[in-house]
Parts: structure tokens; sequence; C-alpha cells
């Protein structure tokens, strides 16, 4: 069942994405947006703060001749959504959990209030990058002069020309996606059912091993966990996640909590490089091919 609950994730996740992909008229097909889904989630565990997955998707959708504008976009709108959830679902955990876990672990409870700011930092930055096509130029070209400057690369206004180009194709389409209230607000239902089965997994991974636990109670802690491993800047948050899960679910789970964090790691962490670097492998090949 929690191999059930932790694959779903994937494929909620690959729906929203396909649901952004007609909006940005991105043509792909869902089992390849699900292979994409399953890569990008390889690389955003083999990287730091996660952030290895969407270029990665990018760069694999370019080798397919898909515009790097429209993917990018694609991808950013179903990361937008996604990231609202997780504000939200933040407030509900810090409030509905902070008492618990405040009081079996001291003041480290409060790493979760600086994991939810960071998290909300992030999507108002993503929003207004979006939206203001002015500042995202300015980077644009900030970053390219930099980078000219420095001799890394030659002719920079060639280079501002086509990046700007594939940027005005962003703009475009995430407004085209903020302009879609009922289209957005499906993606958002499928983020929270994709966000409730990632947070459920340690229920059912307790349950396997006959473990009886109250489920609101798990998830809220699950969320603090959460926030607060998203600071963490190693890859797939490792030793953070596994070291707060012993601290945080030992009241709950006594003596079997590493046998339960061994299973809750496995199908949030090691199931995503054992099945993302397969496809990866396959999808490079089929591109040298």
């Amino acid at each position: 069942m929690t191999f059930v609950v932790a694959a779903t994730a994937w494929v909620l996740e690959a729906l929203t994405v396909k649901i952004f992909s007609k909006l940005s008229g991105l043509h792909a097909k869902f089992i390849y947006l699900l292979k994409l889904t399953i890569i990008g989630a390889f690389f955003s565990a083999i990287t730091p703060f996660y952030t290895g997955g969407q270029p990665a998707q990018i760069a694999f959708m370019a080798k397919k001749r898909l515009s790097a504008g429209k993917a990018s976009a694609m991808l950013m709108a179903r990361f937008v959504a996604y990231q609202i959830v997780i504000t939200v679902f933040g407030v509900v955990g810090v409030f509905s959990a902070y008492s618990f876990v405040s009081k079996e672990i001291s003041n480290l409870a409060l790493l979760a209030i600086f994991g939810f700011i960071l998290n909300s930092g992030v999507l108002f930055f993503i929003i207004m990058f979006s939206i203001s096509a002015r500042t995202t130029e300015k980077i644009v070209r900030f970053f390219i002069f930099l980078l000219a400057r420095f001799r890394v690369i030659k002719n920079p206004e060639e280079k501002i020309e086509k990046i700007l180009f594939e940027v005005s194709r962003f703009n475009k389409s995430m407004k085209k996606s903020f302009e879609t209230p009922k289209t957005f607000l499906l993606s958002l239902t499928l983020s929270f059912l994709q966000m409730m089965a990632v947070i459920s997994i340690p229920y059912f991974a307790s349950r396997s091993l006959g473990i009886t636990v109250d489920y609101f109670q798990l998830i809220s802690v699950q969320l603090v966990l959460f926030l607060i491993a998203s600071m963490v800047p190693t890859p797939g948050a490792s030793g953070a996640s596994e070291g707060g899960f012993m601290l945080f679910f030992t009241p709950l789970f006594g003596a079997k909590t590493a046998a339960v964090m061994l299973l809750w790691r496995f199908f949030t962490y090691y199931m995503n490089i054992l099945f993302g670097g397969f496809l990866t492998v396959i999808e490079t090949h089929s591109h040298k091919s």
C-alpha cells in the first residue's frame, strides 16, 4: 500500500504538469510527462535544496526540440501551484502540531516557522518573476553581462536576445495560466492530493508494521518535519530528514521508530533515485540513438 501511495504522488504531479502543458501550448503525451516527473524527482533527490529537478526536465525537453520558454512556464506554473499548497499546509502544520513538537523537542520546533517563511518567500519571488517582464529582463541582463565580463560567454547581446525571446514566451504562458481560474483551481486540487499522498507515507509505513497511530497528528508532525528539512542544503536533506524523523516521531512510534523511518525514507527518497535514475539512463540513451 505504501508503494501505491508513493506512486500516486508521481501520477498526480504528472497530471498537474499535463494541465499546464496544454495551457502553455506544449504538446506532450501524459506517459512522457510521467516519465519526466520521475526523472525530475531523481535530480531533485541528488542536488542541494532539491534544485536540480526542473533544470534537468527542461534540458530533456529541449533535446526533444520542445520550447524552453514554454517548458519552463509549464513546470514553473506547476511549481507555483504546489508551493501555494505547501504554504497553506505549512500554516496548518505549524499551528496544529507546534504544541506537541515544541513540548517534546524544546525550541527545535521554531525551525518549522523559519521553514514556512522560506517557502512563502520562494512563492512570492516566483510569482513576481513570472508576471513582471521588466524585472525579469533586468535580471537576465545583469547575469549575462556578469558572465561576459568574466569571459564565460561571448556575444552577450546575442545571448540576451535569445533568452529574452524564451522569457517572453515564459511570461505569456504564466499569465495565461493565472488567467484561467478553473484550470488553476484544478491544479491546486491535484497538488493538494499529491501533498496528502506524500505526507501520508509515514502513516502507511507504520500501519504495515502493525503500529496504530492518530492519522491527523502524524501528518501534522510530518508537515513540521517537511518545513524544517526544506532549509537543509544537503541533497535530499540527507541527515536532517533521518535525524528529524527520529526526534519527531519517537514519541509516536517508540521502539519501532527506526524501522518506520527506513520505510518512509525508502519510499520518499531512494525510490525516486532508483526509478528516476533508471529512466534517466533510458531517456539519455534514446536521445543518443
